[in-house]
């Protein structure tokens, strides 16, 4: 019988990995002998992919072993979840998949780049044959969605590779899959911060008075102009709701009226059914939109399309709020192509220029003239909307992992921290309380970690004056703790959720009470509906309803310190960590029938004490905490049914030692 290679490979490193000094080169020593044996055959199968798939574009001929190598990965990936949900929260095949595409991929172009196909007047043509060619043979996605992407972005990642020395460990080694990463050296930014750093937890809280602001929080609405109800819902490309149903297709396959549990963006009319109700219901005072107007269709955006969605969008909240001021900030989806920005050191034909003037077209009702120079510059600027508020809007896409200018030159990043540094520095020094406006959060895996790092060290220094941090980009109602190195606890970054439905969500807003003084958030409150419910009455209105108040539900202590606390009585009573993971997902039935297992729990807690991807001390803290409380549950379990035995999870070198098992029997 004949032994896989890649299986025996796994064998060979599960032997390897008995030894207690089993080290490679570029593997991160903080890696477990699992993830160490994962990387190494990651790695290796790449590298032959590489080869075997350059023979094959050069020959037509298909060896055996790409053969074997392309029905291997082609089984194991789940193909539309590596483009739907965060690389984080992928399962152990799915990040195994893109990790190893991710390293084929560029060690293919590198070596076709300097003296192959890739380096003659037929560049991009021969460029997109070979990205469509691997697209397909790993079944990657459609082909439309490969396409797509290569046209918006490969002019972007051409001048890239011309102009650095790419290859697969700088690209892949940045995801946040921990079998990708491999040690780099840290980026040498020089963020110049004065002050002192704090000495205790946070613990400031205003009281709760009638004088209380009440504050909207919108983000992720993901404007889909193009849904169609009853069209296609179980598409094959990252984003459906579309195209028409076919006339095989079942009827579970059409797309629900007020949106759709599935890979579905959001009609119009839902935006008008929310900006209704919170018209009806609500006397807010302003607005905090935290980015993301446009849809999911990353592979067929035009900048047109998002120039008139960002318009009609605000257009639309003057009609609704005309005289409640809106502060902003961008998403990653608001450019053409979506994600990528950078600043004046990229050509002027690869610059986004054109979104900074039209953002500020429609930001500037709302904002002091001197705020232009900083938003037409990068998207980004302050403003103090009144005596001793001020609010300070990031373009957070200078952490973003897939704006891909980060591989060109990370130092991209140092200015606008620099100017976050100054304006939090002025407003200490003016006595001013500040909000900060983010997209995507510092803890997110998306997030790039030396520009975390740089960030959380400005949070700290300035944690005394910083009274709330508003984030959107996962599409969770949730939150995440700031630490200081000394386990401190200082800020709290508030996620507003996202009035999509993409993916697996009931569409929600959120509301902040604010202390009229200081602005802490002293509580929120989440609205919501049942889309299911919803969509079995498409003729009437959504049943919005409020589904939690964070302090009725969770703490009155809404301080840093507080929440500190909140964590480790989660870690203590896991069902009170099972409500929040309910309304993390903002009780969407999907999620609610799929439910919460001991390993979705430990990664709920350490998400919301994690500031920093690479960064979990408390994190870590936390779950053994919770492990322990887990352990007692079960216990208490097996008593009451007599005793039976459960199962214990396998660690991954024990799959793996019974996967080479099973094919020796086989």
């Amino acid at each position: 019988m004949k032994l896989l290679w890649s299986v025996a490979l796994l064998g060979m490193a599960l032997c390897l990995g008995s030894q207690a000094a089993f080290n490679l080169p570029g593997i991160p020593a903080v890696f477990t002998n699992d993830d160490r044996l994962i990387s190494v055959v990651s790695a290796t199968v790449a590298e032959e992919i590489s080869r075997e798939f350059v023979k094959y574009m050069r020959s037509g001929v298909e060896s055996e072993r790409l053969k074997e190598l392309g029905s291997e990965l082609r089984s194991i990936h789940s193909k539309k979840a590596i483009f739907t949900e965060s690389l984080v929260d992928l399962s152990s095949a799915d990040q195994y998949f893109v990790c190893t595409i991710c390293r084929s991929t560029i060690n293919v172009f590198v070596r076709t780049f300097t003296d192959g196909e890739l380096s003659g007047p037929n560049r991009e043509a021969e460029s997109k044959k070979l990205m469509l060619g691997l697209c397909d043979y790993f079944s990657v996605t459609t082909p439309e969605v490969c396409s797509g992407l290569f046209d918006l972005n490969w002019p972007i990642l051409d001048f890239i590779f011309n102009e650095t020395a790419a290859n697969s460990q700088s690209f892949c080694g940045m995801l946040p899959i921990p079998i990708c990463q491999v040690q780099q050296e840290e980026f040498n930014l020089t963020l110049t911060i004065e002050g002192d750093l704090p000495t205790e937890s946070n613990s400031d809280l205003p009281a709760r008075s009638p004088q209380d602001h009440l504050v909207l929080h919108l983000t992720d609405i993901h404007y889909d102009p193009e849904y169609k109800a009853g069209s296609n819902a179980d598409c094959d490309e990252p984003m459906c709701c579309r195209s028409d149903l076919a006339q095989s297709s079942p009827s579970s396959s059409a797309a629900g009226y007020w949106s759709d549990y599935r890979d579905c963006d959001t009609p119009k009319h839902l935006i008008l059914s929310a900006f209704n109700h919170i018209k009806d219901n609500h006397k807010i005072e302003w607005i905090y939109h935290t980015g993301d107007v446009p849809p999911h269709n990353v592979w067929s955006t035009t900048r047109q399309g998002n120039i008139d969605m960002l318009t009609e969008i605000d257009g639309l909240l003057t009609e609704y709020f005309p005289e409640t001021p809106v502060y902003s900030c961008l998403g990653n989806h608001e450019p053409h192509p979506a994600n990528v920005f950078g600043n004046e050191e990229i050509p002027d034909s690869l610059r986004v220029d054109w979104l900074y003037e039209h953002v500020w077209k429609l930001w500037s009702k709302w904002l002091p003239a001197e705020a232009e120079d900083t938003v037409r510059r990068g998207g980004y600027y302050t403003t103090s909307p009144s005596a001793g508020h001020r609010i300070i809007a990031l373009n957070s896409m200078d952490c973003y992992l897939y704006n891909w200018w980060l591989f060109y030159n990370g130092s991209l990043i140092q200015e606008q921290l620099q100017w976050f540094h100054d304006t939090l520095l002025a407003a200490e020094q003016a006595g001013e309380k500040v909000h900060i406006l983010s997209h995507i959060p510092s803890g997110d895996g998306d997030c790039w970690s030396s520009w975390a790092d740089e960030y959380n060290r400005l949070l700290n220094r300035f944690s005394g004056i910083i009274t709330g941090i508003f984030s959107g980009h996962t599409h969770k109602d949730e939150m995440n703790l700031h630490y200081t190195d000394e386990g401190l606890a200082v800020a709290i970054n508030w996620n507003g959720g996202s009035l999509t439905s993409y993916v697996n969500k009931n569409p929600n807003y959120r509301l902040y009470l604010l202390s009229p003084l200081t602005k802490h958030v002293v509580d929120h409150l989440t609205y919501t509906f049942n889309l299911t419910a919803a969509n079995l009455q498409p003729e009437q209105q959504p049943e919005w309803y409020l589904e939690y108040e964070f302090t009725k539900e969770f703490t009155e202590d809404t301080s840093p310190a507080g929440i500190d606390k909140l964590l480790v009585a989660m870690a203590k009573k896991p069902e009170l960590l099972r409500k929040f993971w309910r309304y993390k997902f903002t009780s969407a039935d999907p999620k609610l029938s799929q439910g919460c297992d001991n390993a979705c729990l430990s990664k709920t807690l350490c998400r919301i004490a994690t500031s920093n991807y690479q960064k979990r001390t408390r994190c870590r803290e936390l779950q053994a905490i919770l492990e322990k409380s887990l352990e007692n549950e079960e216990d208490e379990e097996d008593n009451d049914d007599g005793g039976a035995p459960g199962l214990k999870a396998l660690s991954l070198a024990s799959l793996l030692g019974l996967l080479v098992a099973s094919t020796f029997l086989a």
